[in-house]
């Protein structure tokens, strides 16, 4: 991996600096003795590792299961999911560049990329939707695009669109936020509350993301996606207030998308919320979303989505590896983690939804700092209250998909 930038304290004396390839265990180990604890790390600069195993393989102290045919399936998913995403992000960087420049975009120019997301949801949802949920922060922008196609797609097949509407929506997922093209990254990224100003700028980018399509080209569902996605059923959104039935139900599944991948994301005024946690706030928000549009979104990626940290009745905690099924409740998970011994254990697989495995989820936690992702990482700042564990904003700024 290409290590971007390096996560140093204010106290931290080191010679190591920032931008190298990370290509031995003997550079690890002088991360480690520094006390670094988290690192940047730029996908397109490092070297494709197609052997590499998945999550835990790599973390110190943990160990993967054994390989076997399953695992190398998963891996092949993995590759796939993960080109797929580089991808994307090459593309859309592209097509914000020329956005910038006054070019006109054929929504059709993304159907290869939107058709490549398809077959991967379709073959196994859970991978490319855990893998979209990995960003770095320069690329934040072009990744949260790639990342509400796939969501907008597995939200599309729990409704068994047609497949046209399937492409048109995935491309207006991939697109909503073409707007911001145009809007300074000094306001996209300010660490602070906006002012009434830069809030108004901001809410201009469903607009100016429609005038960069192509009237001739570009179908009404993908329009209507760009224009609304912000628009919320109590009237409170942007551009036009519009409320309830004045909504589509595209840009009601739009919004969803947005909310979700924006709340489990870092950015530069908030920490990424748990995805379960994620859900479960979400479900509290109302005159927000459309509820029936928002409970088909959770069937699709799960009450604890992929990547959710859990914590088990067993006191163990575990990365959820696959949400979806007949089950939400019970999906399978990987062991990696005790809390009765407060250190890691050798990393296993789960199907919650077997009765003889003997154990469940007692709920979403990050308490011990485990990220989103599942590694060791940016802490969710939580509390608890009544009703278990709920993230506190780390800003007084709404966020922004």
């Amino acid at each position: 991996m290409y290590v971007q930038r390096l996560e140093l304290s204010r106290h931290s004396s080191t010679t190591l600096r920032d931008g190298f390839l990370l290509t031995t265990s003997a550079q690890i180990t002088a991360i480690h003795r520094v006390g670094i604890k988290h690192v940047w790390i730029d996908e397109l600069k490092g070297v494709r590792a197609v052997n590499a195993r998945p999550w835990f393989g790599q973390l110190p102290g943990l160990s993967a299961p054994p390989a076997s045919a399953a695992d190398d399936g998963i891996d092949s998913a993995l590759e796939n999911a993960r080109q797929i995403c580089l991808d994307g992000t090459l593309q859309m960087k592209q097509i914000f560049s020329d956005a910038r420049l006054g070019k006109i975009l054929d929504p059709l120019e993304t159907l290869p990329l939107v058709e490549s997301v398809i077959r991967s949801i379709e073959d196994n949802p859970t991978v490319l939707l855990g893998m979209a949920q990995l960003k770095t922060q320069d690329n934040y922008t072009y990744q949260h695009s790639v990342a509400v196609c796939a969501l907008m797609i597995a939200l599309c097949l729990q409704y068994r669109l047609p497949q046209e509407t399937l492409q048109f929506l995935g491309m207006g997922g991939l697109l909503h936020d073409l707007g911001k093209a145009l809007i300074p990254a000094s306001i996209l990224n300010k660490p602070g509350r906006l002012t009434v100003a830069e809030s108004a700028i901001i809410k201009q980018h469903p607009l100016l993301g429609v005038a960069m399509l192509d009237p001739d080209t570009t179908p009404p569902a993908i329009r209507d996606i760009l224009l609304h996605h912000h628009e919320k059923i109590d009237g409170g959104g942007y551009p036009f207030g519009l409320r309830d039935t004045a909504i589509s139900r595209y840009a009601r599944m739009a919004a969803v998308c947005d909310v979700y991948d924006a709340l489990t994301s870092s950015r530069s005024y908030k920490a990424a919320w748990n995805p379960a946690a994620a859900i479960r706030n979400m479900a509290t928000w109302k005159g927000h979303f459309d509820q029936s549009v928002f409970f088909t979104f959770v069937k699709a990626v799960g009450i604890y989505p992929v990547v959710s940290v859990v914590r088990l009745a067993s006191e163990h905690l575990a990365v959820v590896t696959e949400a979806s099924g007949a089950s939400l409740l019970h999906p399978k998970v990987r062991v990696f983690f005790s809390l009765l011994t407060n250190e890691p254990v050798p990393a296993r697989n789960l199907d919650l939804a077997i009765p003889s495995i003997g154990d469940s989820i007692a709920g979403p936690d990050a308490a011990l700092g485990w990220s989103s992702t599942g590694f060791p990482g940016p802490e969710v700042s939580l509390s608890r209250n009544g009703a278990g564990y709920a993230p506190q904003r780390q800003q007084e700024r709404e966020w922004e998909g």
